[in-house]
Formats: structure tokens, C-alpha cells, sequence
């Protein structure tokens, strides 16, 4: 079964290129009074409205801030997989991201605060996604 793909468009494409090619590319604002970290990519700031922004790579380190196991997925592409940990994490470059927790326990922890780093999985025909890995305290 083939899962879900992501849609690529003009304004998230340099997003999707730079997860292809193992990197986590970010918008940045470039108004020297906000200067804030955008995701998920758009055509202007959210925080300052103004529509100057650059893509600069961010480390893919960061810290759960919240997380869930999934029992029963929302696509049977993901069934085999099943359960796994799907997390919320704070890149140390600012900006939140969610994906799957690889090798994870799944039941009677909490995970919130750990440190992970980012690792760019097979997702279809040309496409990676972002997963995360505890890393090692």
C-alpha cells in the first residue's frame, strides 16, 4: 500500500527539496525587528506580515514537547507500522516540527523533554520524510 505524499507547492518546495536531500531547511524572516523562524512554510511572516523571507538550514536536534503512541492509523499505508510514537519536537533552530519517533517505547513513559535528532526516511517513489530518534543522554 502506498502511503499519503506530501503536496508539493512554489512556496514549500525548497522545504521538500532540502528533506530529499537529508537537510531541514527553514524560512526565516529577514525584518531585522522580528527575525522569527517560520514553519510550515507561507509567503509572508506570520509574526511581522511583511514578505521577506530566506531559507537557511537548522540543526535537526531538538526536545519532545509532547507525544503519542498511535494504535490505529488514519491510512492503511501506515498499518505495519503500527504502534508507533508520533511527537511534537522544538528544533534547537526554533522552529516545531511533528513526525514519527523511531524505536520509541510505546507504552508507560513519558518522552517529554528527551533530546532527539532528526533522520530522513524513505517515503515513496523520490520522497523522504523527517522521522526522529531519541539520542543518547
Amino acid at each position: 500500500m502506498n502511503k499519503p505524499q506530501p503536496r508539493v507547492t512554489e512556496v514549500n518546495r525548497p522545504f521538500w527539496e532540502g528533506v530529499n536531500a537529508g537537510r531541514i531547511v527553514l524560512q526565516h524572516c529577514l525584518n531585522s525587528q522580528c527575525g522569527r523562524v517560520v514553519f510550515y512554510p507561507r509567503v509572508c511572516c506570520p509574526y511581522c506580515h511583511r514578505g521577506e523571507m530566506e531559507w537557511k538550514e537548522v540543526p535537526g536536534e531538538g526536545r519532545i514537547v509532547s507525544h503519542t503512541t498511535v494504535h490505529r492509523v488514519h491510512h492503511d499505508g501506515f498499518a505495519a507500522e503500527a504502534p508507533y510514537v508520533f511527537a511534537a519536537v522544538e528544533l534547537a533552530g526554533g522552529a516545531l516540527l511533528y513526525g514519527q519517533l523511531a524505536g520509541a517505547p510505546t507504552e508507560g513513559v513519558s518522552l517529554v523533554g528527551r533530546a532527539v535528532a532528526a533522520e530522513f526516511v524513505d517515503h515513496g517513489p523520490d520522497r523522504r520524510l523527517i522521522r526522529f530518534r531519541l539520542a543518547s543522554d
